[in-house]
């Protein structure tokens, strides 16, 4: 096929290899399927042309590369498949980094940017700040001729191919893919037409219908490898039964064998579990296989259906093809299962569960290599709600292989601290932030080691590495409900990236902005409400300047700091401030957790939790609840994926949503969410106090409020005392963040106790709650200014039934000058 389109993003790959800098990296991603590895040749071949040399460079090839290139010549470096290539990558960039005698230029193509990007920006402060300049944040589009529809492309690409065939040029009705679909669909589409015109003649329109054009590419394939397989006398007792040579061809696929005799061994393994294969005809069937050559011959996205089919159906086939295969035929049987699995997250293809089980069977053939079990979990999706305890097993079994007793030098300490930041990062992520704490300390010890011992024309090194591994541990410590350890090491990242990003900008932005994001919200839990605000305020602005830039990759950073900066105002008592960031963050994050789910879902979940309440403090009740029903949907599909991460905050939205309920006179609805809620905790605070028991404590009070509207009054005092011992055995020991708690639980346990006619108990608690909110009112008078007026008024009442009129004037006259100073 002629090279069809993509005018603007080949002319900006010019416009970047010519550049007069001497040293460039551009990172090309996207699905399989839009033509990433066909741009980056035809790019190639354009830059052969004016003089370039032009080098692709295999996996295993990376130490050799640049020394294969002239003195003085201008040399082009294409890396494919860069996802899933060993450390000797890293090198590489390392080695191009710094320079040589003519200029250089490395051109990386990989589905997408993952946990393998982000080790390598890491590795090297020079490489990494060539890999986040060159990195354009956006998937290749499938549109591959922008303003053309579908159909006149499948028209010109079926010219091309009834061109080569000698064969009529079909007229084509295309049924188009809404936004456009991958020029290979596209293209087999235009094949599919084409050969049916050859099998039943040029009659009429064709209709084509291009989401099932690869289907029935695939099919046609097979009856490929029937017919060569019966014309070299495989077929029938001689051979083997035509049902195995799907299996077979799926067993080539995986592989990748290359040799004659790694065929026939491969014919003998498979043999013992597909029935038909006879192993006596393994040196023709292997000479067939090699000739056959479906794992180069097919794009992936033809053949990993079949593939993921023959594995489902001969669930023994995978081990049958690994034993014995080797650590890089293992390392490429799951990789290209870990392909198939990103596609099915992103929601483009159905059938993930047979998908998940092969690619965890292919991950557990893995011999225990560091550099291939590095490789696969590198190219896991991070995040990633349904593979995040995969990919931690996979990160301790790689830390398992890059052993103590294998560090003997710089070089060691650097990988084996990757791999012990890795398995806490993956940890962390699948809920298990107690698991992953004692990986990432020892990460720093080592990491610390090296920086101390950095020679003098190297300084800074391993800042963004150390800068990673602090913001990891102190967000493993704010998760465990630990937020004073959290932030020295939240303020030492950040000190850390300022530091780097003097030197290296680029490199270091997108973690600035999130460590910015993740010290705000410790900040606010410690009770520091302005200096949270002001650091969210950062970070809001860091992420706006770069999504400016990179909009795809950073509009969902740019709306998780909206998020923290509208709770941060919500806060400090300024709901109405909050509303508009609240209101763009959920806005930012439909499209890309429509697009991938799997990734964004939890974000929505919290912009929208968010939004909810900022709206409940705006008395826009209807309005609120609507966003905090669509918070608990999508939370409780993130806790049942990811229940040690996300259960907590479905939890929270249910007591959001059920007190919202209450308030909108639906108090049944309300008390059966809270209910749910506090069940939910106790049971997480039972695992784990640290984190919890404020949790809890917050929702038996909400649950409380709502028993007593219900008239259930003995139930409302259990749930607000037991809730107010907490809160007092919190604030004695740390008063500071846990005395405005006390003082709101107090005051709603004075009216409980009000109403059960107990008034010298309930004028004593209330007595103390307002003595609490008379302190807190000179630390923050717009936030409990509010809470003061209330409980002002609570006292008043309780004062009354008592016939203690004149005191009941007094807390009155007071709460109603309050409230007009507020209103002013």
């Amino acid at each position: 096929m002629p090279f069809v389109g993509r005018r603007a993003e080949h002319a900006s790959l010019v416009v970047w290899c010519t550049s007069p800098e001497p040293v460039g990296v551009r990172l090309v991603t996207g699905p399989g399927g839009v033509g990433k590895t066909r741009l980056a040749r035809e790019f190639a071949h354009h830059m052969a042309r004016a003089g370039w040399t032009c080098l692709s460079v295999p996996d295993g090839a990376e130490p050799r590369a640049l020394a294969a290139v002239p003195d003085g010549a201008p040399a082009l470096l294409l890396v494919d498949d860069a996802d899933g290539r060993g450390p000797a990558l890293a090198q590489l960039l390392a080695d191009a980094a710094r320079g040589r005698n003519g200029a250089v230029r490395v051109l990386l193509v990989a589905r997408g940017a993952g946990p393998w990007f982000d080790r390598l920006t890491r590795a090297d402060p020079a490489a990494g700040a060539l890999l986040e300049a060159g990195w354009a944040r956006a998937d290749l589009p499938a549109a591959v001729l922008p303003g053309q529809v579908d159909a006149r492309v499948v028209a010109a690409v079926a010219e091309s191919f009834a061109d080569a065939l000698g064969l009529p040029v079909p007229r084509v009705s295309v049924a188009a893919v809404p936004g456009g679909a991958p020029m290979l669909d596209l293209q087999a589409a235009a094949l599919c037409a084409v050969l049916r015109t050859q099998s039943r003649g040029a009659h009429g329109v064709l209709p084509v219908d291009v989401s099932d054009a690869l289907d029935e590419l695939l099919e046609h394939e097979r009856w490929t490898w029937y017919r060569s397989a019966e014309q070299a006398g495989l077929l029938g007792d001689a051979g083997f039964h035509p049902e195995a040579v799907d299996g077979l061809v799926a067993a080539a696929t995986l592989t990748g064998v290359r040799t004659p005799d790694a065929a026939e061994r491969l014919v003998r393994r498979v043999a013992r579990v597909l029935p038909g294969v006879r192993p006596a005809a393994a040196p023709d069937v292997g000479r067939w296989l090699l000739d056959l050559d479906p794992h180069r011959s097919l794009p992936a996205r033809v053949v990993d259906p079949h593939l993921l089919g023959e594995l489902t159906d001969a669930p023994a086939l995978l081990g049958a093809c690994l034993a014995g295969a080797g650590a890089p035929s293992a390392r490429r049987a799951a990789l290209r299962t870990a392909g198939i699995v990103a596609d099915r997250l992103d929601g483009r293809t159905g059938d993930l569960d047979a998908a998940l089980d092969q690619l965890g069977a292919a991950i557990a053939a893995l011999p225990e290599d560091a550099d291939a079990l590095r490789a696969v979990s590198g190219v896991l999706p991070r995040p990633s709600l349904t593979l995040g305890e995969l990919r931690a097993e996979v990160t301790l079994r790689t830390l398992a292989a890059t052993g103590r007793d294998s560090v003997v030098g710089p070089a060691d300490v650097v990988r084996r601290a990757e791999a012990l930041a890795d398995a806490g990062a993956a940890l962390a992520e699948a809920g298990r932030a107690g698991d992953a704490e004692p990986y990432q300390r020892e990460a720093l010890v080592l990491l610390h080691g090296l920086d101390e011992a950095e020679p003098p024309g190297e300084p800074g090194r391993f800042r963004p590495q150390l800068a990673a591994l602090l913001a990891g541990l102190g967000t493993t410590r704010a998760a465990q409900g630990r937020p004073a350890e959290a932030l020295p090491c939240q303020e030492e990242a950040v000190r850390l990236l300022r530091h780097a990003a003097a030197d290296h900008p680029e490199a270091v932005a997108f973690d600035l902005a999130t460590a910015l994001s993740d010290l705000a919200a410790t900040r606010a839990e410690l009770g520091q409400t302005l200096g949270a605000l002001g650091t969210s305020q950062e970070a809001v602005a860091l992420c706006r300047e770069l999504a400016g830039r990179h909009p795809d990759r950073c509009a969902p950073a740019l709306a998780r700091s909206l998020t923290g900066l509208a709770l941060r105002l919500l806060e400090l008592g300024r709901p109405d401030a909050a509303s508009a960031p609240a209101r763009e963050a959920t806005a930012l994050l439909r499209r890309p957790a429509e697009a991938a789910p799997d990734e964004h879902l939890p974000a929505l979940g919290d912009a929208l939790h968010a939004l909810g309440t900022v709206l409940a403090g705006q008395g826009r009740t209807e309005e609120a609840l609507r966003h905090l029903e669509d918070a608990v949907a999508l939370r409780r599909r993130s806790a049942q994926e990811n229940p040690g991460r996300y259960l907590a905050d479905l939890a929270r939205s249910l007591g959001a949503l059920g007190t919202g309920l209450s308030d909108a006179g639906r108090w049944e609805e309300g008390r059966e969410l809270q209910q749910e809620a506090v069940e939910v905790l106790r049971r997480l605070a039972a695992q784990d106090p640290g984190r919890h028991v404020p949790e809890l404590a917050e929702a038996l009070s909400g649950l409380g409020v709502t028993h007593t509207r219900l008239h259930r009054s003995q139930e409302a005092l259990d749930a607000e005392h037991e809730a107010t011992r907490t809160w007092r055995d919190l604030a004695h020991v740390d008063p500071h963040r846990y005395r405005p708690r006390l003082a709101e639980s107090l005051s709603n346990l004075g009216a409980i106790v009000a109403g059960l006619k107990l008034g010298d108990e309930a004028v004593e608690l209330v007595r103390e709650a307002v003595a609490l909110l008379r302190e807190l009112l000179a630390e923050n008078a717009a936030k409990y200014r509010p809470r003061l007026v209330e409980a002002l008024r609570t006292l008043a009442l309780t004062l009354h039934d008592q016939e203690r009129f004149d005191e009941a004037r007094r807390a009155r006259a007071e709460a109603q000058e309050l409230g007009t100073l507020a209103a002013a």
